[in-house]
């Protein structure tokens, strides 16, 4: 999992933009590239996440549940130089990703996503080169909307970025089911580390369902020790 650091962290260095739902619609670079969620998240927190993932066939995979603990650190006497490591649990299983940069963007997404180029490829025999890359070129370009949703009882504002790169992608005829994988992923900056969730489906070919779900949502943050 350390390898995660290296493959898709260098696409998070970006120029820092802030979001806000009062400002004009920001781009799919602004919200999930360049805002510097975790650079106002304080040294010594953990963020808490759960990670679901659903299929409904033995061939394509097992279901799964987990949870992931992403602690944000920095050198004592320099507080911007903040990294972020992730443990992942998952029953008596333990495994951990990173370190990641944190100067943009929030990390803990390149661990969904590295695991969702993982599965197409798997899936679909194909590359995951090619797959990073136009999952890459599409989170730039998706589409963004305002957006609220509920976090610790609260109604909060913020974006939502949805997107859909394999639809009309050349070679989506190799793809299958897969090519119609729709992502969705919510941001706000009233929420610790930015990134709300993610949420990612494969509909069935002949409707009724979907065939894979997987999200992953933030459920808490725990505060410094003092």
């Amino acid at each position: 999992m350390r390898r995660l650091a290296f493959i898709l962290a260098a696409a998070l260095l970006a120029s820092p933009t802030l979001t806000s739902p009062a400002s004009a619609v920001p781009t799919g670079n602004q919200v999930f590239f360049e805002a510097p969620y975790l650079m106002r998240v304080a040294p010594g927190t953990t963020l808490n996440y759960v990670y679901k993932h659903v299929t409904t066939k033995a061939d394509l995979g097992e279901s799964f549940e987990e949870t992931l603990d992403m602690e944000v650190t920095a050198p004592s006497d320099d507080a911007s130089k903040r990294i972020a490591s992730v443990e992942i649990h998952r029953g008596a299983r333990e495994s951990e990703a990173g370190p990641f940069p944190t100067m943009n963007g929030n990390p803990i997404s390149l661990v969904l996503l590295e695991r969702d180029v993982k599965e197409m490829a798997q899936l679909s025999k194909g590359s995951p080169f090619y797959l990073r890359n136009r999952l890459r070129d599409h989170l730039g370009t998706g589409t963004v909307e305002p957006a609220s949703f509920t976090f610790d009882g609260k109604t909060v504002e913020g974006w939502k970025l949805i997107m859909t790169p394999f639809v009309e992608d050349p070679n989506k005829d190799k793809l299958l089911e897969l090519a119609n994988r729709r992502y969705e992923f919510l941001f706000s900056d009233a929420v610790p580390g930015g990134l709300y969730s993610i949420r990612v489906v494969t509909p069935a070919k002949e409707g009724g369902g979907n065939i894979i779900e997987t999200s992953l949502t933030l459920t808490g943050a725990t505060p410094p020790a003092k």
